[in-house]
């Protein structure tokens, strides 16, 4: 269900939807939830005795792609989800941004998988399946081309 903040940013993105938004573009070329079968098994309280909920893998994923489109910083990572209503919508308008700190252990995670765990070997297959492929570190104007 929406909050009310969610409605917010709803109601607010509107004007930079009539504006151009880039990253509404690129986003439906992506089959994004195809991501959490290789995300989740990275996360360390799947046990019995559970942990901390966990934020959702294709919102950490979303962060992980804004940082390299945009060539930001963890903090300022932060700073910007949290700011720019663009960025907002692209992440699904969750109810809480992550912070820079679960960012920097996100991005970290894969190099904690011991040999013989499974990895992120597929994790370039949703991007690259529909003949796209993408460039690191340009902005989203500039990063999907048809191949």
């Amino acid at each position: 269900m929406d909050s009310f903040n969610s409605y917010i940013f709803r109601k607010a993105y509107q004007k930079i939807q009539k504006l151009g938004d880039r990253l509404a573009e690129i986003e439906p070329l992506i089959d994004w939830e195809a991501f959490t079968p290789i995300i989740q098994p990275l996360y360390d309280n799947q046990g019995p005795q559970g942990g901390r909920p966990n934020v959702d893998p294709v919102v950490m994923v979303k962060m992980l792609v804004l940082q390299s489109w945009y060539g930001l910083s963890d903090p300022e990572l932060e700073r910007q989800a949290n700011d720019r209503i663009s960025f907002r919508r692209f992440l699904g308008f969750p109810d809480a941004v992550p912070d820079a700190t679960t960012v920097w252990l996100f991005r970290r995670a894969p190099r904690r998988i011991r040999p013989g765990q499974a990895g992120l070997g597929g994790a370039a297959a949703p991007a690259g399946r529909e003949g796209f492929e993408g460039q690191e570190g340009r902005r989203p104007g500039h990063i999907v081309h048809h191949v």
